[in-house]
């Protein structure tokens, strides 16, 4: 009897030990992966993703330049860049719902088993990071120039938006999670947002006339498109 129980409790022990180190096969082959993707392959890194997830919440704050511009500004602003956030993220996750993309790492023998469990190992195109990171520092960049067209800080804060963003999506490239063509696909898609959003409130706005009228009983506003 005690053998039996030992044989048992030795099967459960090496089946435990299996099922936590086994990786799921997936039969990938880097040979599928067009050229210019396949050069800057890497495999992952868990500090590289770290450093571009760190990147990303620097780009998505960006905006906080914008805290200089008057405060009854402010209102206006922040529903543009909500506006912009939600746009951003809606499109990047509609991209990876119809587009179900291996991400790099997973073409490497030694990758996160956790990312397959959390559905998230095939979510490579196009990249979020790159997509918001984008969106956070094109908003800025042209906000800023539209309140400031001629002030000497236009291009100084271009410059410093978009390399946080353009350092976002190298570490996702270096750190395994996505292929070149994800971040360049995010980065015009996060562009092509951060950009449309607060031109079309502008253009929006110069076609508005708002007058008001002021009675004994009543304040009546009326807008009317120009």
């Amino acid at each position: 009897m005690r053998r039996v129980l030992s044989m048992v409790l030795l099967m459960l022990v090496l089946g435990g030990v299996q099922a936590l180190s086994a990786e799921p096969t997936l039969n990938l082959s880097m040979d599928e992966v067009p050229a210019f993707d396949k050069a800057f392959m890497h495999p992952y890194s868990r500090s590289l993703e770290i450093g571009g997830t760190i990147f990303e919440l620097a780009s998505l704050l960006t905006p906080a330049l914008l805290l200089a511009e008057p405060s009854d500004h402010y209102l206006s602003i922040a529903t543009m860049y909500g506006e912009t956030l939600l746009a951003a993220y809606a499109l990047k996750e509609l991209g990876k719902y119809c587009f179900s993309r291996a991400r790099p790492f997973l073409y490497y023998q030694v990758y996160p088993v956790e990312k397959i469990e959390k559905g998230d190992a095939f979510d490579s195109f196009p990249s979020g990071h790159a997509t918001m990171a984008f969106a956070g520092a094109a908003f800025t960049s042209y906000v800023f120039a539209t309140y400031h067209p001629n002030s000497v800080w236009r291009i100084p804060v271009t410059v410093a938006s978009y390399s946080l963003a353009l350092t976002t999506a190298l570490l996702r490239v270096a750190s395994g999670n996505h292929f070149p063509t994800d971040v360049l696909s995010g980065a015009l898609l996060g562009t092509l947002v951060g950009v449309g959003v607060p031109f079309l409130h502008r253009s929006f706005a110069s076609k508005q006339e708002v007058t008001a009228t002021v009675s004994p009983f009543a304040v009546a506003f009326r807008i009317s498109l120009l």
